[in-house]
């Protein structure tokens, strides 16, 4: 007799604990593609500036630079800004940033800085209105690194 009325008590637990499993598991993903995104990223900038830092001399230092960040960045599917500075002036060129990083025989100025900052517009994988887990996610990412010119 008592087995009779807790036949359907399995079905019952496990249709509500589904959700929650659901949402665990969705979060895990999202925020897994978020650090995916995210570390990819500051490599990325650390890969620029430590380039960068190290061209005095080069005739193509931002050439050089963006190149390296774009490579480290390939897979991200949304459009990277790329910000690169020496000394504090933003280089637009590879001739204003080889001026600024010196040549071979005329350093720059002790502790001039090398710096690349990036910022890319994140994209979560779920977008719809599931438990909202889009709302949680940033819509942006950023990440800045310097290095000392050498």
């Amino acid at each position: 007799m008592k087995r009779e009325r807790q036949r359907g008590a399995t079905v019952v637990e496990f249709a509500l604990v589904l959700p929650v499993l659901f949402l665990v598991l969705f979060g895990a993903v999202q925020f897994s593609w978020l650090m995916n995104n995210y570390l990819m990223l500051t490599d990325a900038a650390s890969v620029g500036a430590h380039l960068l830092a190290s061209e005095r001399g080069y005739t193509t230092p931002y050439s050089d630079t963006e190149a390296a960040v774009l490579a480290a960045t390939s897979t991200l599917k949304n459009t990277l800004s790329i910000t690169i500075k020496v000394g504090g002036a933003t280089c637009t060129s590879d001739s204003a940033c080889a001026s600024a990083l010196g040549t071979q025989t005329q350093p720059p100025a002790t502790g001039t800085q090398a710096s690349v900052s990036l910022s890319y517009a994140f994209s979560a994988p779920y977008k719809g209105a599931l438990y909202s887990l889009k709302s949680m996610m940033p819509s942006s990412l950023s990440a800045t690194m310097t290095e000392i010119v050498q």
